[in-house]
């Protein structure tokens, strides 16, 4: 259901982009527990996809998200936290979607750091927490699949 969400939000796959369509396939989906669902949901309510644009519910399905698992979600949290003069709750969010290997919250780290706003300390342990992320999920079979993917992209 999330999939095809996408592809109408998108207009994919000879779909047209039906954004209410695709609203209401992600409401569908987080009823029967799907964590992508939620981060969907969470961005449709941002933009207004589908729906009114409404940051207390963009932030609620957010919030679901990243208790599931959904680090998307969790760099959201800390961009919404930033935004709204929460510095170092945002921070939080960021150091354990990075710790988890989201690229976006370590660059957001880094842009802290360059500014001044984070640590040498905190930065320190977010590249080392990124990059045992990043060596658990390596293997060979990846590595062949990112090549086949990128073979595709071509």
């Amino acid at each position: 259901m999330v999939l095809l969400g996408f592809r109408y939000i998108n207009g994919l796959d000879g779909l047209p982009v039906d954004q209410s369509k695709a609203f209401e396939l992600f409401q569908r989906a987080s009823e029967l527990g799907s964590a992508s669902a939620h981060f969907h949901l969470g961005n449709s309510y941002q933009l207004g996809n589908g729906a009114e644009i409404d940051m207390k519910k963009a932030v609620h399905h957010w919030q679901i998200a990243a208790m599931m698992g959904n680090m998307q979600a969790r760099h959201n949290l800390g961009s919404v936290e930033l935004e709204n003069g929460n510095y170092q709750r945002g921070m939080k969010h960021y150091m354990i979607a990075a710790m988890c290997g989201d690229q976006d919250a370590l660059n957001d780290i880094k842009e802290g750091f360059r500014s001044g706003h984070v640590p040498k300390e905190d930065f320190e342990k977010a590249l080392r927490d990124y990059q045992a992320s990043c060596d658990e999920t390596k293997s060979e079979q990846r590595d062949r699949a990112a090549v086949i993917m990128a073979r595709g992209r071509k």
